[in-house]
């Protein structure tokens, strides 16, 4: 049994190669040339292999990637980490090419652009009876005077722009912000999404699925992120998400998804979730799938592979952090005059209470490589 992990230059590839690792399942991990990839170098890659970047090079890539399958003397399962590499997977020429080689469990093409674009997303959402937060059209400058601050702008699609998960949408709390985003945020014409802000707890409800069909979940709660404003999660706790699940399930079979995604919610001040995007792909916080001790890492493979999935529900109130950004988190809070939250931090490193996302004594070499890799970009 074979799989090949894309993108292990991300921290999420790290887990996921040590979910199949312990399954017995030979890994053969692929980062870009010149790249830096600390999970790499984790005692369960088998192999690692550098491929051309599959932005500047798709043929390139398509073609070395199809090489490498036919090399592993067995039908291998790809399980693409960065958004990148799945476009280009999903797309018709690399269905074609890799269509005989490999096993695959991603989307189709056409719902992945459907669930990457916000505008097109909320509209299924509000067709199937999801709850969103409220949208604003602006059409000219006369029309920011009368939006109800502070709002949310977004791009259609950040990620497609290049865009780091921090800079994928700009909280504006006078007219001034606001159209400053919105004119930063408009790509190729098409206008961002400008929706209600809403000040409630953030959740991610995260599943594997097949043909519109859930087959494991995960919800987790963020505790705290970073910048302060809003951005990644640094330290997050599986929930009950029961009162995700309906939306979640409709979502899935509207889009007839196969693969993995975070649909992510907000509950507003009258206790009601809604939709705010869908990430299809592998997300940030995917470390807790491991920790949780659910099952979804070997799932996504299984399905890949025709195999039957385990579907091991994760274990309810695990707690996750990752300790680099948290600290940041930390500083930037105490600067504030955030005492407790900065004590809070200080209780999950130091308590049993919650465990690092990255580190493991016995897979030490990654876990030293993602310090020196964070520390060299001078802690971003």
């Amino acid at each position: 049994m074979t799989a090949i992990v894309t993108d292990v230059k991300y921290r999420m590839a790290l887990s996921l190669i040590r979910d199949l690792a312990d399954h017995g399942i030979s890994v053969v991990a692929c980062h870009g040339e010149g790249e830096k990839a600390y999970a790499a170098a984790s005692k369960g890659v088998s192999k690692v292999v550098a491929l051309p970047d599959c932005r500047r090079f798709p043929e390139e890539f398509l073609e070395r990637l199809f090489e490498l399958c036919q090399s592993c003397g067995e039908r291998p399962v790809i399980l693409p980490v960065g958004a990148a590499t799945q476009e280009l997977l999903t797309s018709a020429r690399g269905r074609e090419t890799l269509k005989d080689v490999c096993g695959l469990c991603i989307p189709e093409e056409e719902t992945l652009e459907l669930a990457n674009d916000k505008g097109r997303l909320a509209g299924l959402a509000r067709r199937i009876g999801v709850p969103v937060p409220k949208e604003y059209t602006p059409v000219n400058q006369s029309d920011f005077d009368g939006l109800p601050y502070p709002v949310v702008i977004k791009p259609l699609c950040g990620e497609k722009q290049g865009l780091p998960a921090e800079r994928r949408y700009v909280i504006a709390r006078d007219r001034e912000q606001a159209v400053k985003a919105y004119e930063n945020f408009t790509f190729d014409g098409q206008p961002p999404v400008v929706q209600q802000y809403l000040s409630g707890d953030g959740y991610g409800y995260s599943v594997l699925a097949q043909d519109g069909v859930i087959y494991g979940a995960i919800c987790h709660k963020r505790m705290r992120e970073y910048p302060l404003t809003g951005g990644p999660s640094t330290c997050c706790q599986v929930v009950d998400g029961s009162a995700f699940e309906k939306h979640a399930e409709n979502l899935v079979k509207a889009l007839n998804f196969t693969g993995i995604a975070m649909i992510e919610f907000k509950v507003d001040l009258d206790g009601i979730p809604r939709l705010l995007e869908i990430n299809p792909r592998v997300w940030g916080t995917f470390p807790l799938t491991r920790i949780s001790g659910s099952s979804i890492g070997y799932d996504w493979y299984a399905l890949a592979a025709g195999l039957e999935p385990e579907r091991i529900p994760p274990a309810l109130n695990t707690r996750m952090y990752y300790l680099l950004s948290d600290a940041r988190r930390a500083v930037a809070g105490l600067k504030r005059g955030r005492l407790g939250e900065a004590l809070s931090c200080l209780g999950d490193w130091l308590l049993p209470r919650a465990k690092e996302g990255i580190f493991a004594w016995r897979d030490l070499r990654p876990s030293l490589g993602y310090l020196a890799s964070y520390l060299s970009r001078g802690l971003s």
